[in-house]
């Protein structure tokens, strides 16, 4: 065969492999996956909440879906272990679907702090709400979409029931020290609320005229957590301790009652003028500013609340130190 006859062979082929990559069916985004069912709870997730579950963060972020799309005030939502999505239709895109503030609606906000110093790269202060969000919980709001997903922060770093935890106004950062590489993880936010409210919803669908309103749960257990504004401190000024009560659902309890103490760990004796005893709000809150009137520095404080609700009975603590 000629050189030139070759060539032409070979070009006429390269054209037929170029016209029937054209002719062949591609996947178009039309032919996306765009519903996805889970069988570990059961539900489907469809459409637009689809699509944002799956590009913006998946399981990591929302976990499984709890319930299918319902109504829920007003709005179209799907309630996630760790989120609720909304539906928007007002709003331009991309933002017709957005995270519920369930942080805020679940009453977790604390008063806000002051701004850290000196400042840090590590600790961002966001002065919308008042507190700082920093080290190892910065680095997983940063990379999983900041303020858009998380909100801003509305606690600052706290333990709660054995983990440090902190909340923003859509979702709940806790870390888990458990040699995996995952040691931030988001909170199950969602189920705290579905227990909650669930009733609403159910309500609604199987409400006759005649129907009676759902009964709140019954509280069987307490847990409550001890927050303070100094971490460290001199005497002679006054600790702001903030106590939040809700039952093991995660309601928030009004109206319980709370005895306050300081008591120096090394003498185990109550400081003078340290005992106090408040009632919780609406949000389950309870908070007291309280002098330090005596210690060494060095001291570790023990900040003791012990939190009665008729018959239950649960106590909780905190920590500062002395220092001057």
């Amino acid at each position: 065969m000629k050189p030139i006859q070759f060539f032409r062979k070979i070009n006429i082929m390269l054209l037929l492999a170029i016209v029937v990559g054209f002719l062949v069916p591609r996947p178009s985004l039309a032919q996306e996956k765009t519903e996805e069912f889970f069988e570990e709870t059961k539900q489907w997730v469809r459409g637009e909440f689809y699509t944002y579950f799956r590009t913006h963060g998946g399981l990591e972020i929302f976990g499984y879906p709890l319930t299918e799309e319902i109504m829920d005030q007003g709005l179209r939502v799907q309630y996630f272990q760790k989120a609720r999505l909304e539906w928007h239709p007002g709003n331009p895109n991309p933002y017709k679907v957005q995270l519920g503030l369930l942080g805020e609606e679940l009453k977790y906000r604390q008063p806000p702090v002051p701004e850290p110093t000196p400042r840090s790269r590590r600790k961002v202060y966001f002065p919308e709400t008042g507190h700082t969000v920093s080290y190892a919980f910065l680095d997983f709001f940063n990379q999983h979409g900041g303020i858009d997903i998380f909100g801003y922060p509305i606690t600052e770093m706290y333990f709660e029931d054995g983990q440090i935890v902190q909340y923003f106004q859509r979702l709940k950062l806790q870390w888990q020290p458990n040699g995996t590489t995952n040691t931030v993880v988001v909170g199950n936010l969602g189920e705290v609320y579905v227990r909650m409210y669930s009733y609403r919803w159910q309500q609604q669908r199987n409400s006759t005229e005649d129907a009676k309103p759902a009964s709140m749960p019954e509280v069987t257990g307490l847990q409550a957590v001890v927050s303070l504004r100094y971490s460290v401190m001199s005497t002679r000024r006054n600790q702001i301790v903030t106590v939040l009560v809700n039952d093991t659902t995660g309601r928030p309890l009004e109206n319980a009652q709370v005895s306050i103490s300081f008591v120096d760990k090394s003498t185990n004796t109550v400081l003078p003028g340290s005992e106090q005893t408040l009632s919780t709000d609406k949000r389950g809150f309870a908070s007291a500013s309280l002098p330090v009137n005596q210690g060494r520095s060095g001291t570790n404080i023990i900040v003791r609340a012990v939190v009665t609700y008729g018959t239950l009975t649960t106590t909780a603590q905190n920590v500062f130190l002395l220092w001057w």
